[in-house]
């Protein structure tokens, strides 16, 4: 039983709209990322136990918050802490609803030890998953543990190098230096 809950789903078109979240959310940018939760959301709509597309549906929120493209911000937030809840609720044992929908409620919610929490335990459950190291730097450097941090976010880059999301690792080594007083360091990652 426990082995069946962790697969994906079984509704295909749910998978499919998944996928297809995926792929828009990659295309980072204003429009993607608001079809990303589309997809997201009608994928949840389909199988409303697959905990994946609501983390991604959150975390495609939380970036849209980032970046000041949201429209109504008060709603869209409460929207995506709203789906945040549903990941980690119903993905105990699923990795990318924990670290999607934890970093979203330590971002947007500002439940950060929550947050970290959530993470950790997507860590214990896929210790290779990049975007779980990177979500977990974003989260220790909330908490002021930098040094911690920038290990997270070099694990990442070195379990995925060519990951689209690396600009987001690089990011957080920048502001994770800064913060530690490192500028130098700090400069050379703003950089990258």
């Amino acid at each position: 039983i426990e082995r069946a809950e962790r697969k994906p789903t079984e509704i295909l078109d749910a998978y499919d709209y998944f996928l297809r979240g995926m792929a828009s959310f990659h295309l980072h940018n204003r429009d993607s990322l608001l079809e990303a939760v589309r997809l997201f959301v009608r994928a949840t709509e389909l199988d409303p136990n697959y905990a994946s597309p609501y983390g991604m549906a959150s975390w495609s929120g939380a970036l849209r918050n980032s970046h000041g493209w949201m429209v109504d911000r008060e709603s869209e937030i409460a929207d995506a802490v709203r789906l945040a809840r549903r990941a980690v609720a119903l993905g105990k044992d699923n990795p990318t609803a924990l670290w999607s929908g934890g970093l979203s409620l330590a971002y947007l919610a500002k439940e950060v030890e929550a947050g970290a929490a959530y993470i950790d335990r997507a860590l214990v459950l896929n210790p290779n998953s990049a975007a779980s190291w990177n979500a977990s730097g974003w989260v220790r450097m909330y908490l002021g543990e930098y040094a911690s941090a920038i290990e997270h976010f070099e694990r990442a880059m070195r379990l995925s190098p060519l990951d689209p999301m690396t600009y987001f690792a690089s990011t957080g080594m920048a502001l994770s230096h800064a913060f530690a007083g490192r500028y130098d360091e700090a400069i050379s990652w703003a950089t990258k």
